[in-house]
């Protein structure tokens, strides 16, 4: 067994997990021995991702030996996997304890190797557990050891688990820091690993650097598929307008069969081909849904019959086979119809929550023009409160969005960061600054330019319009002088003799 523990140090798993599987004569093992085999057996399954389902009970007889016989280091190995076995079993409380009592046996042992594991774990349930100020602190102590044994694997990971707790903790200029030091190390990262780190190094950069973000994309996509990365890139490419390659991810990120949800992605796809007249491809759309369902549906039934193999004859299995298909099928039918319901029903509400929102609007922008006519009048108090009041009236009780609007408007008034901010939250606040400074809104977007007015692009125009500096816009859209030249660039009107020269030349 002391083969097996130099194995394990030198990481060499699959040889350790051999050596432990192997028969051995345990009739005459003592107590102790019992104990160490135990744990071995549990640690190297756990290493070559073959988990135990008896993990807990072994462990926990493991603990009992060796909190009755003291052994640091082999006790904290046995909480340390203990807790891997709560988080597994969803005790997020359990898996911490088990992990602080690991720690503190790790620290009696002065092994920093299990010092650096444990604190790896602590990080990484605290993350998971949204307590990011926490996983940003033990990230920080993985990183420490890391680097005092000069182990650039656990440097890669360290590094990796510092750039995750800054930016949940939206600390970006942090998280930036140690983004930026991973590529040197990317070569140490376990290959099972590397499209995973790769997609969300690429997620991390799709604002500031997209042209970056797409490089990274792109390799994880070389390594394995994942919905999420073909996503991203089908955002990347949306929002510099070329939506014919974002409608190609968005296809490709259709057909990937993970646990990632597809609903926004159809959505997206359907609503490009209503929009382009391609009602025959809504076929071919749900002919698709049909595929994944059917393709997902005969996994689970695969796993159903390896299940049941254990217990009943061939004949049995090819009927219960025969059952579950026809079962499936229809299933499978009925999802498809509710999908497709629910997407008409979702396109349907979308347009008529256009129409309403554009209606509220126009009532805000008349109760503004009234309110500024009669400020500075005397005896208009009272009429301007109640104009006040049915603004206030209409954000509160007929449209959110437009609540939320005014929200958002105020954190810009602020001049505070809208990094954080997503699409939507860049349209609430767009649609706000209409409702009360219409003319403005419509000036902007009909003047001819460029390229297209994105969201992003109108929002730096309007800034424009409140008479933000450079400095100030670019803090506020969390963007670079140079790609505030390219918003700059790209909203220019185009001049008369421009458009004249452009129409002779199509004539």
């Amino acid at each position: 067994m002391s083969v097996v523990d130099s194995l394990i140090i030198a990481e060499e798993y699959d040889s350790a997990y051999s050596l432990v599987v192997a028969k051995l004569d345990t009739m005459h093992f003592s107590s102790e021995d019992h104990a160490h085999y135990n744990l071995l057996k549990v640690q190297t399954a756990y290493l070559v991702n073959r988990p135990l389902d008896s993990s807990s009970l072994l462990l926990d007889s493991v603990i009992s030996y060796y909190e009755q016989n003291p052994d640091c280091e082999r006790l904290s190995d046995a909480y340390y996997y203990r807790a891997i076995c709560a988080y597994k079993e969803k005790d997020k409380q359990g898996s911490i304890l088990f992990y602080k009592k690991s720690e503190h046996q790790a620290q009696l042992s002065g092994n920093l190797r299990q010092q650096y594991k444990v604190a790896e774990g602590i990080s990484f349930v605290n993350g998971r557990c949204a307590k990011f100020d926490l996983q940003l602190e033990y990230a920080k102590k993985a990183l420490q050891l890391s680097k005092i044994v000069g182990n650039k694997k656990w440097i890669a990971y360290s590094l990796y688990r510092m750039d995750l707790a800054f930016h949940k903790l939206g600390m970006e200029d942090s998280a930036i820091h140690y983004l930026n030091q991973i590529p040197s190390y990317i070569d140490y990262f376990d290959k099972k690993d590397l499209p995973i780190f790769m997609s969300y190094i690429g997620y991390l950069l799709m604002d500031r650097h997209p042209q970056e973000a797409k490089r990274y994309l792109l390799e994880s996509l070389s390594y394995q598929e994942f919905t999420a990365t073909y996503e991203y890139l089908a955002e990347i490419y949306y929002e510099e307008g070329n939506t014919e390659k974002a409608y190609e991810y968005w296809k490709k990120a259709l057909v990937v069969q993970d646990a990632t949800p597809k609903d926004n992605i159809i959505h997206n796809i359907i609503e490009y081909d209503i929009e382009r007249g391609k009602t025959d491809s809504i076929c071919e759309r749900i002919n698709e849904i049909i595929a994944i369902r059917d393709s997902i549906d005969a996994k689970l039934r695969n796993d159903t019959i390896k299940d049941l193999q254990t217990r009943f004859d061939h004949e049995v299995e090819m009927r219960e086979k025969d059952k579950a298909v026809i079962k499936w099928q229809w299933v499978a039918i009925a999802l498809v119809i509710l999908l497709l319901v629910g997407v008409i029903y979702y396109l349907v509400r979308k347009y008529q929550n256009r129409i309403q929102l554009q209606k509220y609007q126009m009532q805000i922008h008349d109760y503004m023009e009234q309110i500024r006519a009669l400020s500075g009048k005397k005896d208009q108090t009272a009429e301007i409160d109640r104009l006040n009041k049915e603004i206030k009236k209409i954000m509160d009780e007929k449209s959110p969005r437009l609540a939320q609007g005014r929200l958002l408007y105020d954190k810009v008034v602020a001049n505070e960061n809208m990094g954080k901010w997503r699409l939507d939250d860049v349209e609430k606040f767009i649609e706000y600054y209409t409702a009360t400074n219409y003319r403005v809104v419509n000036r902007l977007q009909s003047i001819p330019r460029r390229d297209e007015l994105t969201p992003h692009r109108l929002l730096y125009l309007i800034l424009v319009e409140m008479k933000k500096t450079d400095q100030q816009i670019c803090f506020i859209q969390g963007i670079t002088k140079e790609c505030l030249r390219v918003y700059r660039f790209r909203t220019q009107p185009i001049e008369k003799e421009e458009t004249s020269e452009e129409s002779d030349e199509s004539l």
